[in-house]
């Protein structure tokens, strides 16, 4: 595998399952030998009203997602920005694009911008690399792993690039469903694959169903800061310093997150 050649992660934080909205949209750039160049991060307010199970899990409230966008310049729904995710995209000659669950995520994207890339899954495609004890939900010998546990096996497995090692040891440890840390996690796992697995990440065209969420009314809250949101803006601005993110180009949500687009 060329060690210059560009790849994705992609992760998405939903309001509920298949026919519900994104409420962020996260996405890394990165050279097969682990060199960050580019991030998205966007948050979206859901098109329909909040799910407060949902919210229990990745912890992105009305308040904290109006906190996060500040003054955005993008639209306040996923699908009506959507192209800006694309041209992120299509601004860099991608081999490919990693999603740990990708017949979820890909069913929160328009078919069309689904079809003109090519995706690996992570979870599937790692399965028996990881072999983990089937559960009563597994459809095969071995269960698919989620991406704490495929991280936890290739790191335990397999030698990380010097560029990936340099980084890693400048984060902070990971929050979970937060998508620039699981994206940030994903990008680690891809990478050590890449260099020591090659023969793993095969990227096909691929798509899902996608069920357009339902509009619906509902009271906007202000925007609220609090730990949890504090917490998240230092990761962010931990990531751009350790990735080398050029100065002009960081905000307090990274690259892309206020309309900024080359």
């Amino acid at each position: 595998m060329d060690p210059n050649e560009l790849y994705a992660v992609f992760d998405l934080e939903t309001n509920g399952f298949r026919g519900a909205s994104a409420v962020s949209a996260s996405s890394i750039i990165f050279t097969a030998d682990g060199r960050i160049v580019d991030i998205f991060n966007r948050f979206y307010y859901p098109e329909e009203r909040p799910s407060r199970r949902t919210e229990t899990v990745h912890g992105l409230t009305l308040g904290r997602i109006g906190f996060f966008r500040g003054e955005a310049l993008y639209p306040r729904h996923f699908l009506e920005d959507v192209q800006s995710l694309a041209a992120f995209w299509t601004s860099w000659d991608l081999r490919g694009i990693v999603v740990h669950n990708l017949t979820f995520d890909l069913s929160f994207l328009p078919r069309p911008l689904a079809k003109e890339r090519k995706w690996w899954c992570s979870m599937r495609g790692l399965t028996d690399f990881c072999r983990l004890p089937p559960s009563s939900r597994s459809y095969g010998e071995f269960k698919w792993p989620r991406l704490a546990e495929a991280v936890r096996t290739a790191r335990e497995r397999l030698t990380p690039t010097a560029p990936l090692s340099e980084i890693e040891k400048s984060m902070v440890p990971p929050l979970s469903h937060y998508g620039l840390s699981d994206c940030f996690e994903l990008y680690g796992l891809a990478v050590r694959v890449f260099n020591g697995l090659p023969e793993k990440p095969v990227f096909r065209s691929s798509t899902a169903p996608m069920t357009p969420p339902r509009r619906e009314v509902y009271e906007i809250e202000p925007p609220r800061e609090d730990d949890f949101v504090t917490e998240r803006l230092l990761y962010s601005s931990r990531l751009a310093e350790a990735a080398g993110i050029p100065e002009r180009r960081k905000s307090p949500l990274l690259l892309w997150d206020q309309g900024e687009i080359p």
